[in-house]
């Protein structure tokens, strides 16, 4: 880093690649006039760690706070005194920080100064979509219930038995016609399966009346 120096009011810039001379003579490169000051008083260079001072042989000497030196390291703010310990000339040392490189971080240069940066906002924060709910599965029609009875069965067709050829005599005349009621009661009974009981007590009462009737009709003969 470069050093200032400063001299009754001046300032000289020496660079960290350069030696600076202080004395009277007309090549120094701080040039300072007065009783006291040899012609090449002191010598300023950079080791490459940091400045250092080294008296060039003078005369009268160099001071720092108070005690005569031959060579010092500069770590920060420095005053020397050239010729006299307290009513020397005074001759003041500050190293000089570089001035940031624009575009270079402050990590990359410590001795930047610290500049208050605009806080960075936080990520917006995502906004979760809710899962889309699947549409209900249609329900399937339930079987209609069979309530349709199955239709009756149709009467069997009973085929009519032959008449036999009626007889002239008494008891032929008879057993035809009682052939001829068992025979109409059986198809009767034949045509009427699966009626209801109401039915057969129809068909019972209408028998004996023809039985009846059958009876009737043998006992006028």
């Amino acid at each position: 880093m470069p050093l200032k120096v400063t001299h009754q009011g001046n300032e000289n810039v020496v660079a960290d690649d350069a030696t600076a001379l202080i004395g009277s003579d007309a090549s120094s490169t701080i040039r300072i006039v007065r009783p006291g000051i040899s012609r090449r008083h002191v010598v300023l260079s950079h080791d490459g760690t940091g400045w250092k001072v080294q008296d060039a042989g003078s005369r009268n000497g160099t001071f720092k706070d108070g005690q005569r030196i031959q060579t010092a390291a500069i770590d920060g703010p420095t005053t020397l005194y050239l010729g006299h310990p307290t009513d020397g000339e005074a001759v003041a040392l500050t190293p000089v920080a570089p001035a940031p490189v624009a575009g270079k971080s402050q990590a990359e240069d410590p001795q930047a100064e610290e500049f208050d940066l605009p806080a960075t906002p936080p990520p917006a924060a995502t906004k979760v979509q809710p899962m889309a709910t699947p549409p209900p599965k249609p329900k399937k029609p339930a079987a209609s219930a069979r309530t349709a009875s199955k239709p009756p069965a149709p009467a069997p067709v009973v085929a009519p038995h032959p008449q036999p050829t009626p007889s002239t005599s008494f008891g032929s005349s008879t057993d035809v016609e009682i052939a001829q009621l068992t025979a109409a009661i059986r198809d009767q009974i034949s045509a009427v399966k699966g009626l209801t009981w109401s039915v057969w007590a129809m068909i019972a009462v209408t028998a004996a009346l023809i039985v009846l009737t059958l009876f009737v009709g043998i006992l006028s003969n």
